[in-house]
């Protein structure tokens, strides 16, 4: 079994950022989420991690992968008391479009429905050699097997026009990914 320099939920959170980066027309997908260049040598990405705010300069369309916030469920969540432990582990995905004059959130409706095409398609991926195994984002064939995500599941997403939180129409999507994880091996 490999030993990874990054923990567990890190490298699902990056495993989750190149899902979502997959999202492009040459994927069969209405929305472009692939990194570009806009015309200085450097390419700027369109999915993000733990990023919560963004300027004018900042590419459009775009989506950003940060922690669910549900208090509640912190508070209550018991202690653990052995090293593995299965859990939900919640996370919130923001996307941002370019504004449609006449119709402004028509295009978050789109990259919305881009996205939970993808993650659909994610949430029944399986082992290539054995078919009944989860392989949600392809963490088990990459080699971990001290943790791992035996669900996904999202939300129906909801979609809003440009407003005090954004200069352009925007979405949220909440997703929940059922991990089982050793506490006592996070880089394993």
């Amino acid at each position: 079994m490999p030993t990874y320099t990054e923990p567990f939920k890190l490298r699902l959170q990056k495993a989750l950022s190149a899902c979502l980066a997959e999202i492009t027309p040459a994927n069969g997908f209405v929305s472009d989420l692939s990194a570009f260049d806009p015309g200085d040598g450097v390419f700027t990405p369109r999915v993000y991690r733990g990023r919560a705010w963004f300027g004018d300069n900042d590419p459009l369309p775009m989506v950003s992968t940060l922690e669910g916030v549900d208090p509640a469920s912190e508070v209550a969540e018991p202690p653990a008391s052995e090293p593995t432990s299965e859990y939900d582990y919640d996370l919130l995905i923001q996307g941002w479009v370019t504004d449609d004059p006449a119709n402004p959130t028509d295009t978050a409706y789109v990259l919305l429905a881009d996205v939970r095409q993808k993650l659909a398609a994610e949430a029944k991926r399986r082992l290539p050699h054995d078919r009944t195994e989860p392989d949600i984002f392809g963490l088990k064939a990459a080699g971990s097997s001290a943790s791992e995500v035996t669900k996904l599941r999202f939300g129906s997403g909801v979609v809003r026009p440009a407003d005090e939180l954004s200069s352009t129409a925007w979405f949220w999507l909440s997703i929940t990914v059922r991990i089982v994880e050793n506490a006592s091996k996070p880089y394993d």
